[in-house]
């Protein structure tokens, strides 16, 4: 009967056939166009990014000089036990002989070996301090000034072990960075001028005006903030400020010189390469054998310009307890079997440069990594050679291997990009290519093809100047490939300035490709703009279907309203009458 229509299973059946019909008619279309935009927006964005990844090869084969991708040099040793090479771009083709007849130490100092656990002479608790001073590598000289402090605690009945002691004295050292600690001073300065402050070698000149020592001090420190690896403070006692200066990084110096006034006197913080101990040498307190302490002390640096050129006691004494207070003398150690060895250096200076003899001349260097005999070319030295060892030989080549790595990976993303857009301008299985018909598809392919084709204009008469000339070949099919790999094997060792040519020179295939490439990427490029195009289109159809839907659920909420007022007038109808009761819900 037509009254069921009007139960409550029957209204749902036909408010869910309103809207499936709805749906089917007004929606489903768009979500047809929105799946096919999608679809296209997807193989732009493909494109787009393998377009990016070829022009990025572009970039790289298009730079000149030392940044020259063909510019690649490798080195070869003969003997890579006794000597390793390597090459930078700037390396000059060529070979050399090598002989390595000493390796580079690092300089040494050991102590008296002491009985541990007796007691030194040091009886009372305090700051003792002392020199450490080294060559700078360039004929100048590093300081530090190391403080120890020994605290009550270190003492038992007024009396500190040789263990502790040699302890203390090497965690001090290891610990120490340079400070710089000005005098204490209060009221004002009448000087105005400048100083400079160095830090490594990187200079910054610090100005200053007359005024409160405190605020000279805040405006140093102000100026000092950019400074890496310095920490600047301003220290107060009472009416009494300090400047105080720490190198953070303990492998950096601090110089502080060339006043134009009078301040850096009057705060007495004139200083030339002060650098802390930690950077200069290594600490270590052992025990040579059982009951025994001992203390080395090794350079931070190899060679003779890094050696350690001063110990000495400055206050209390603890250098002298191990009889390191040695000053600039150079007293040899010596180990004695019985009865205390003799403080002093392991190696003789002779014996700290590395020593090669290069193409017959004999050469020395602080290193064992010689980086400023042959310009470009890193030798590192490993092990010295017996006297009927060959001469190691060192070639500098061009590195061919590299450079037809970087042609290689040109090739797979020109190939990237060309059979990409093959592939999506071919209709298949009744689906249209998506780019079938794009100018910009279009006109990339065409520019492909006539870059795999064409010479380079302006080179010389029977030089390199195309891809063909170097065994590569174009197939409209597949695109690039290397056909004949000795022809370019060949090109690469014997012809490289030419094969380079073709590529970076100003008409050349790499800066002919990338300037052509540009338009079709980044925020404007045709590729780009289509793209955003499709996405709007997508963003449109989106809210379409949004606005349908909810124009759907709201017209299918009226119908259902409407078919409850008809249910509620049947229903009341047919109980007035008392034929049917209740059913009508069921």
């Amino acid at each position: 009967m037509a009254y069921d229509l009007l139960t409550t299973s029957g209204i749902n059946s036909l408010v869910n056939s309103y809207s499936a019909n709805e749906s089917q008619k007004r929606i489903l279309p768009l979500k047809t166009r929105q799946t096919n935009f999608t679809r296209i927006s997807s193989i732009y964005s493909g494109l787009l990014s393998k377009v990016d990844a070829l022009k990025n090869k572009m970039s790289i084969l298009k730079s000149t000089g030392t940044s020259s991708a063909f510019a690649v040099k490798k080195a070869t040793s003969s003997n890579t036990t006794a000597v390793t090479v390597s090459a930078s771009s700037t390396a000059q083709k060529g070979a050399f002989a090598l002989r390595i007849n000493q390796l580079a130490k690092n300089d040494l100092v050991v102590s008296l070996d002491k009985n541990s656990a007796d007691f030194s002479s040091i009886t009372t608790p305090g700051n003792y301090t002392f020199a450490i001073k080294s060559g700078d590598g360039d004929g100048g000289q590093f300081t530090s000034n190391v403080s120890v402090e020994l605290k009550a605690s270190d003492f038992i009945n007024g009396n500190i072990s040789f263990k502790d002691i040699s302890s203390l004295v090497t965690k001090a050292i290891n610990n120490d960075k340079a400070v710089v600690t000005s005098n204490s001073v209060s009221g004002s300065t009448l000087s105005s001028g400048s100083f400079t402050f160095n830090v490594n070698g990187t200079e910054k000149t610090i100005d200053y005006s007359a005024g409160t020592y405190e605020e000279v001090i805040d405006s140093i420190i102000t100026q000092l903030e950019d400074v890496s690896g310095l920490s600047a403070e301003k220290v107060v006692d009472g009416s009494n400020v300090q400047l105080k200066l720490t190198v953070t990084d303990s492998s950096k110096y601090i110089s502080i010189n060339g006043d134009t006034g009078s301040l850096v006197s009057e705060l007495g913080i004139s200083v030339d390469k002060e650098k802390g101990a930690s950077g200069i040498v290594s600490a270590t307190s052992f025990s040579p054998s059982n009951g025994l302490s001992q203390i080395s002390l090794t350079a931070k640096n190899s060679g003779a310009g890094f050696k350690i050129e001063d110990l000495s006691d400055l206050s209390g004494g603890v250098l002298g307890e191990f009889g390191l207070n040695l000053g600039s003398n150079r007293t040899a150690f010596v180990q004695n079997e019985s009865g205390l060895d003799t403080a002093g250096y392991v190696h003789d200076l002779s014996l700290l440069n590395s020593k090669i003899s290069f193409n017959g001349l004999n050469i020395e260097r602080n290193s064992n990594s010689i980086t400023d005999v042959v310009a470009g070319v890193t030798i590192n030295l490993k092990s010295v050679m017996a006297i009927d060892d060959n001469d190691v030989t060192v070639d500098v080549a061009n590195d061919s291997a590299s450079v037809k790595a970087k042609i290689d990976e040109f090739i797979t993303s020109f190939n990237d990009v060309y059979n990409y857009i093959k592939t999506n301008t071919t209709s298949s299985d009744g689906i249209r290519g998506a780019l079938l018909g794009d100018a910009s598809g279009s006109s990339l392919l065409s520019l492909l093809s006539s870059t795999a084709y064409s010479p380079v204009s302006g080179l010389g008469f029977g030089t390199i100047n195309s891809l063909t000339e170097m065994g590569i070949t174009f197939n409209s099919t597949t695109g690039l490939s290397i056909t004949n790999s000795d022809q370019l094997n060949s090109a690469l060792e014997n012809n490289i300035e030419e094969v380079e040519q073709t590529f970076n020179s100003d008409s050349g295939i790499a800066a002919n490709l990338y300037n052509k490439l540009l338009p079709y990427t980044g925020y404007k490029g045709y590729l780009t703009n289509r793209k955003n195009s499709i996405d709007n289109n997508l963003e449109s159809i989106g809210d379409s279907i949004t606005k349908i839907q909810t124009k759907i659920e709201k017209d299918a909420e009226i119908l259902r309203n409407r078919y409850i007022q008809l249910q509620s007038q049947l229903s009341s109808l047919l109980s007035s009458s008392g034929i049917f009761g209740n059913d009508l819900y069921n």
